[in-house]
């Protein structure tokens, strides 16, 4: 899945642990979010990169029961700059992503695109939704809580047979 966010306010102050808390969970079950990631606050900052991983497995046991739950297990949201840092690029490794990521990344579209004061495009840049327009589309995902997008989520992959389905590498990000 790719989002598009058109960055009209350059600086922006958001730390990563906080935005991925946001995008998950701060504490579940007791125990804190586990997490991947690659970069940091100051990578997300400065140069608007940033990838998130929830590793489902180290705080819900049920991510590991059996093949089928573990190919949904590892997903990571990663943000880039593209068009010489005027858009942040946001996309998921796969293009069938379980409830739980989907909720994370319609998220941090929203905590990015509040932050740069952007619009925000989930059909590859052809049309444009402000921050209001979004929210209002993915009211019910952005409204739904952790504990339930992971329990539908544990769900749609053992009921519905989802396809893991890699996301193709064509896209404008520069990797130097």
């Amino acid at each position: 899945m790719h989002i598009y966010i058109n960055i009209n306010n350059k600086k922006i102050n958001l730390d990563y642990r906080e935005l991925a808390e946001k995008m998950w969970f701060k504490s579940y079950k007791g125990k804190e979010l586990e997490l991947s990631h690659i970069g940091n606050t100051s990578w997300l900052n400065e140069n608007y990169r940033l990838a998130l991983k929830w590793d489902k497995w180290g705080n819900d046991h049920r991510w590991s029961t059996n093949d089928a739950v573990k190919s949904f297990s590892d997903e990571y949201i990663s943000l880039d700059p593209i068009r010489e840092n005027s858009v942040m690029y946001i996309e998921t490794d796969h293009v069938n992503i379980v409830q739980v990521d989907f909720r994370a990344l319609c998220i941090m579209t929203k905590e990015l695109a509040e932050a740069v004061k952007g619009l925000i495009s989930d059909d590859a840049m052809k049309t444009w939704l402000s921050l209001e327009e979004f929210e209002e589309k993915y009211n019910t995902v952005l409204d739904m809580s952790f504990e339930n997008a992971n329990d539908q989520s544990l769900n749609e992959v053992l009921d519905l047979d989802m396809e893991v389905i890699e996301e193709p590498w064509d896209n404008e990000v520069k990797y130097d």
